[in-house]
């Protein structure tokens, strides 16, 4: 498989370092802003021979060669014009989340479903997967979400992360019951099997990203998304004071160990190559439409 690269941003560096890991040729990459530093820079470090300044360019060159994808990395206000005329070539695309900041701006390629995998690398932690593996949704007592955010704009360009998350292990999930004020949005989110979620945005908060799963006796921790911690029982640890009662740890998962590129990179991509060979995904260009419809029911 050949790659066709448009976008030059930092993410872009991330990308192609899973994707040298897997020694894909990268047959291109094409910059969105006609003066960008970052489009010499990779040619130079990575060794790409054809580079364009004119991303449309790209894609006409691209679209002629056999056994290729294209890899979407470009800023959310670009997506738009590239990932129209990358669905007109028929080949698969890889597009960077959360693609568009407003719903009806889908509504045009969701029929390109089956070409469009989209970048939502929360989901391939292998701490997120075993919780989807392992959880019993008919045992959880509840869900407490903790979403510190610098303004409720990112809710949607950052926050769609743990929200892609809550998606991928609990299905649909409709909102019950919404508090706003200046400083945070709480929210309680239900899905079919009756789950509460309950959702708080923090603005400028100093706590850090997390989820708590109730299940029965166990407890699943996840702070920050990277370190999930299972908990089962309790440690009595004895002092002269009276007994002192610890969650008991049984698993423990550390994304950024257990990763040698960025976290659910290298996983993502060997999905990518199934379905590029025709391998149905769940985070397709309807999931992420889903969770943009909800990002921005909860900042209205």
């Amino acid at each position: 498989m050949k790659i066709a690269i448009i976008g030059t941003s930092e993410i872009t560096n991330k990308h192609i370092d899973a994707l040298k890991n897997y020694k894909k040729n990268i047959f291109s990459i094409s910059s969105t802003r006609k003066n960008s530093k970052n489009l010499l820079k990779f040619k130079k470090k990575y060794k790409i021979k054809k580079i364009y300044k004119n991303w449309k360019e790209g894609i006409q060159n691209a679209k002629r060669v056999k056994n290729l994808a294209f890899f979407i990395t470009s800023r959310v206000e670009d997506n738009k014009k590239i990932l129209e005329e990358c669905c007109k070539t028929n080949k698969k695309i890889f597009i960077e989340k959360p693609i568009f900041d407003k719903p009806e701006d889908f509504k045009y390629f969701t029929k390109y479903k089956k070409q469009i995998f989209v970048g939502y690398n929360r989901i391939f932690y292998s701490g997120i997967k075993y919780l989807k593996k392992n959880l019993k949704l008919n045992n959880i007592a509840n869900v407490i979400v903790k979403c510190p955010e610098k303004n409720y704009k990112q809710i949607i360009r950052n926050s769609c992360h743990i929200i892609s998350v809550l998606f991928f292990l609990f299905g649909s999930l409709t909102i019950v019951k919404k508090i706003k004020r200046k400083k945070f949005i709480n929210f309680t989110l239900r899905n079919k099997n009756n789950i509460q979620i309950n959702l708080f945005f923090n603005i400028s908060n100093s706590s850090n990203f997390s989820v708590e799963i109730n299940e029965n006796t166990k407890r699943y921790s996840i702070s920050p998304i990277e370190n999930l911690r299972i908990f089962n029982g309790f440690k009595i640890l004895k002092n002269k004071v009276g007994n002192i009662y610890l969650p008991k740890k049984i698993k423990e998962f550390n994304e950024y160990k257990e990763n040698k590129y960025k976290p659910g990179f290298e996983i993502q991509f060997k999905e990518f190559i199934k379905f590029f060979k025709g391998k149905k995904i769940y985070n397709d260009i309807i999931f992420a439409k889903r969770i943009v419809d909800l990002s921005n029911k909860l900042v209205s």
